[in-house]
């Protein structure tokens, strides 16, 4: 068998349909670890021909995962969640892709965590051996493994074709913030220097409306990442929450946004939380020159640094923040192109018009 897919449910029964139902045709089995499911989880798995094991949940991620690797029997392995369901792809389109596995440890596919969201290239298409498997109770990563054998044994990273599109994180996400905090509170005693988990426990905490714990865990991020430096690409994302919080505060600073512009030159989250910066210091031009070189980005580039952001972002809510400044700073003409593109990306938002019509006024329209 060329290829598996691996995953792990409880009471998934609502979306596994749709994500089994998308491999059909593509993979060669399909390996499901339910965790103790009280729904038709079970039934649906067993319904696509998925060889189903048990383990009761311990609150541990990757003891989960890795039992489903266990289990593999396919030279490959993709590796997908309940709530993520594959775009439309032929079985001769997938044994293309893998065409050059030989020299070949991992592909990372496309994945679009939100619809809402820009996708990126996640680690999901690996060979099937058993030094590859997942570490940490939580965000639990299989990454450094198949880093480790691509440096040691001279194999290359691909990209891949595959597409996947989740839907778990729409609707209200306050149960499981409340599941991951202790979680996530336990990973990073285990691995404090990891900066994305201290950016998650500020996520969490900021979703159930817990802000100054959400700006602790982000300053305690902050902190640790001056001390050791950059060394993933989400690490930005502990600095951006933390620039953004403090200007929709009314606490902008603008060192901080100076010191993220240097470890992270270039970066289009760290551009957009410094424009939110600069707008709450009233600084229409730097708000314009760092839009500018938002609207300009090539979301394919993020895609490949494992990065995504809002959609709205590179479209109408840049759009619509740059005429704004340009509007603040008597360039009428500007801000007027700016509001009516906004408002024709988005015409279901009225400030957009509002704005576009004074604007027409201001220009002499």
């Amino acid at each position: 068998m060329l290829l598996a897919a691996s995953l792990i449910v409880r009471d998934e029964a609502e979306h596994l349909e749709r994500c089994l139902g998308s491999l059909v045709g593509v993979v060669d089995e399909i390996v499901v670890v339910d965790t103790g499911s009280t729904d038709r989880s079970v039934d649906v798995a067993r319904s696509f021909g998925a060889r189903v094991l048990h383990r009761a949940w311990d609150s541990d991620f990757s003891a989960a995962r890795n039992l489903g690797l266990d289990a593999v029997q396919a030279d490959w392995v993709l590796y997908i969640d309940a709530d993520e369901h594959l775009r439309p792809i032929t079985r001769p389109e997938v044994e293309r892709d893998l065409a050059d596995r030989s020299r070949h440890v991992a592909y990372r596919v496309l994945l679009q965590a939100r619809r809402a969201m820009t996708p990126y290239r996640e680690y999901r298409l690996w060979r099937s051996r058993p030094d590859i498997r997942f570490w940490g109770v939580i965000h639990e990563s299989i990454v450094p493994a198949i880093q480790r054998i691509a440096e040691h044994e001279g194999l290359a990273i691909g990209r891949s074709d595959l597409y996947l599109e989740h839907e778990g994180y729409e609707g209200d996400l306050g149960p499981k913030h409340r599941r991951n905090l202790p979680l996530l509170r336990r990973q990073v005693e285990a691995d404090p220097d990891r900066i994305y988990l201290w950016g998650e426990i500020g996520r969490s905490h900021a979703g159930l409306g817990q802000i100054d714990e959400a700006t602790a865990a982000w300053e305690q991020g902050v902190a640790r990442l001056r001390r050791r430096g950059p060394r993933e690409a989400t690490d930005c994302l502990v600095m951006v929450d933390l620039i953004a919080a403090g200007a929709e505060s009314g606490r902008p600073d603008a060192a901080l946004v100076a010191e993220a512009d240097a470890l992270f030159p270039g970066n289009l989250p760290v551009l957009w939380a410094g424009a939110i910066d600069a707008g709450a210091r009233a600084d229409h031009a730097e708000v314009v020159r760092r839009l500018d070189l938002v609207l300009a980005a090539d979301p394919s580039r993020l895609a490949d640094e494992a990065l995504a952001v809002d959609a709205r972002i590179v479209g109408h809510w840049a759009l619509h923040a740059r005429g704004v400044a340009r509007f603040h700073l008597g360039d009428f003409a500007g801000a007027l192109g700016d509001l009516a593109a906004a408002e024709q990306a988005a015409p279901e938002v009225e400030e957009y018009g509002v704005k576009r019509r004074l604007a027409e006024v201001r220009a002499g329209r």
